[in-house]
């Protein structure tokens, strides 16, 4: 990949995800978690007018190709998606 593409921080979110929300080289945020987080990112990103891609309370996503046995994928999906609940 080239230089930039992947970036790991490490660090809490208090600490590491303010410092990556609130400055200003971060041009966008994808975050997948709970409300009230959300909230403060949106709080904290506001004055830059970030990009934000916000998933927000969403369980298990599933991609299905148009090729794909729609009733096995739907009896799977259905499954998978509460059989640990």
């Amino acid at each position: 990949f080239p230089p930039g593409v992947v970036n790991i921080v490490f660090g809490t979110g208090p600490r590491a995800g303010d410092a990556l929300v609130s400055h200003p080289d971060v041009p966008l945020i994808s975050f997948t978690g709970g409300t009230a987080t959300a909230r403060l990112i949106t709080e904290r990103s506001a004055p830059y007018c970030k990009k934000l891609s916000l998933e927000l309370g969403g369980k298990n996503p599933a991609i299905i190709f148009a090729d794909a046995d729609m009733e096995q994928c739907i009896s799977t999906t259905v499954r998978s998606s509460f059989s640990n609940q």
